[in-house]
């Protein structure tokens, strides 16, 4: 597999993960606690950043090799 397509690859399977993520919190978001909506919140911004940070790191190995 070449650099391009794991790349590719790397970002459907990023938008896939914050996509689930994002339907299975929202869902949860509207019938629950306040207390459990922050909580929903912040695991929501931590897989976003989690996934992102992840794919740009692998992105960065491949281009330069470290």
């Amino acid at each position: 597999m070449n650099i391009r397509n794991r790349q590719i690859f790397r970002i459907i399977l990023g938008s896939i993960i914050i996509g689930g993520s994002l339907y299975v919190s929202f869902r949860y978001l509207f019938k629950s606690p306040p207390f459990f909506k922050i909580l929903v919140l912040i695991a929501l911004v931590a897989i976003i950043y989690l996934t992102i940070d992840y794919i740009v790191k692998k992105g960065k190995q491949d281009r330069y090799g470290n």
